[in-house]
């Protein structure tokens, strides 16, 4: 049998390895820089569906004619008020002769209608004061007229009376000539006032119907002076006419001016300017080419650009206008531009389609929309060009 010192010792427990110290800490930062990141990243929004926009301009002609000069070339930059063409002005410019011609006839047709006011309101005056004195006139001499008649009358029947007396006379003085009691002088001298009396009478008859018919003209007169009273009575109405007349004449002016003004801006129209700065492309025509009204000349693309995101739907429920966002362009990598959100559009993209969804057909599948998201340029870099239609990267700080 074996001894108790034979016996082997029986193996001790080893305690359990600790990890280092350098590990422990290596994984707690690893956490903390993952709680960090995920903390950042929940106030911010990004979209790589954005590009650069520009509003861009067409620029079209307003009046027709042939391209006399083309002072712009494709994708040439232009300053806001530059000439790019120049239309074959001929025609307009004969046009607005005209229409100076026409202006200076119609001014002094109104010249001429306001003086004729003038005269019209002097003579229908001065008409109604002679018809009114003429009618007055009238009366008078007929008056006189009337009273020249009596005195006439009067002055027959005295010579009647004359002439009677006369022929009784003279019938006695024969009665007595024949008994010889009286002389024959008696007889002649009888004989001699018979005959005067009836010369008297004679000439008392031709004054009365001289003064009748005189009568007569004077009271035609009035009837005539009346009648010219009658016609220069309505004085207002005359002057009214002149004076529509005149207003006629004065439209006409105001007429004449407006298609003169046309004219010109019709004339000013075939010089066609840039209307703002940018790059003239997409250039249409050519010189001696005719074109017409409303034809595109080029696309001016301008130097001021912005950029629209489009946004998730469930990314906007933070995002408002004012808050600061961040721009990288994929045509230049490595740069960051800095921005902030304009404005939101009122509607996703799908709704101002021209074919909008219509999810009442039955078949509904639910999409995710996009909402375009305005950005503005805060920092804008002049270095860099920025045209266009490029895309680009958009991250917006919704926390601030």
């Amino acid at each position: 049998m074996e001894s108790p010192t034979d016996q082997q010792p029986l193996p001790t427990a080893t305690p359990p390895r600790r990890p280092p110290l350098a590990l422990v800490v290596a994984i707690l930062l690893a956490l903390g820089g993952i709680l960090a990141y995920r903390y950042s990243l929940a106030d911010e929004e990004d979209t790589d569906d954005a590009q650069v926009i520009a509003d861009t301009v067409p620029v079209a002609t307003r009046v027709g004619g042939q391209v006399h000069r083309l002072l712009v070339q494709e994708n040439q930059l232009v300053e806001q008020g530059a000439l790019l063409a120049e239309i074959d002005d001929a025609d307009y410019a004969a046009r607005a002769e005209k229409a100076e011609a026409e202006l200076a006839t119609a001014q002094a047709q109104a010249r001429a209608a306001d003086a004729q006011v003038q005269i019209v309101e002097a003579s229908a005056r001065g008409g109604l004061a002679t018809a009114q004195a003429a009618l007055a006139s009238s009366n008078a001499g007929a008056k006189g007229a009337d009273a020249n008649l009596e005195s006439a009358r009067a002055a027959l029947e005295g010579a009647e009376a004359a002439a009677r007396r006369a022929e009784q006379d003279l019938s006695r003085a024969r009665q007595l000539r024949e008994a010889n009691a009286l002389p024959q002088d008696r007889l002649d001298a009888a004989q001699f006032a018979r005959d005067a009396a009836q010369a008297t009478l004679a000439q008392a008859k031709a004054k009365v119907t001289s003064e009748e018919e005189s009568r007569r003209a004077a009271h035609s007169r009035i009837a005539e002076a009346k009648g010219r009273l009658d016609q220069s009575t309505p004085i207002a109405a005359q002057i009214e006419a002149a004076r529509a007349g005149a207003e006629l004449a004065h439209a006409r002016v105001r007429s004449a001016e407006a298609a003169l003004a046309l004219a010109r801006l019709e004339l000013g129209y075939t010089r066609i300017t840039a209307p703002a700065t940018g790059s003239a492309s997409k250039l249409t025509v050519h010189e001696g080419q005719l074109i017409s009204p409303g034809q595109p000349l080029c696309e001016l693309v301008p130097t001021a650009t912005y950029v629209i995101a489009n946004f998730k739907e469930t990314q906007i429920s933070q995002m408002k206008p004012g808050q600061p966002a961040e721009i990288t362009i994929d045509a230049f990598p490595g740069q960051t531009l800095t921005g902030r959100v304009e404005s939101l559009s009122g509607g996703t993209g799908a709704s101002f389609s021209l074919l909008p969804a219509d999810n009442a057909t039955g078949n509904f599948v639910k999409v995710v929309q996009r909402v375009p998201v305005r950005i503005a340029w805060t920092e804008p870099r002049p270095a860099l060009t920025l045209r266009a239609g490029l895309s680009a990267v958009v991250t917006v700080q919704v926390g601030n």
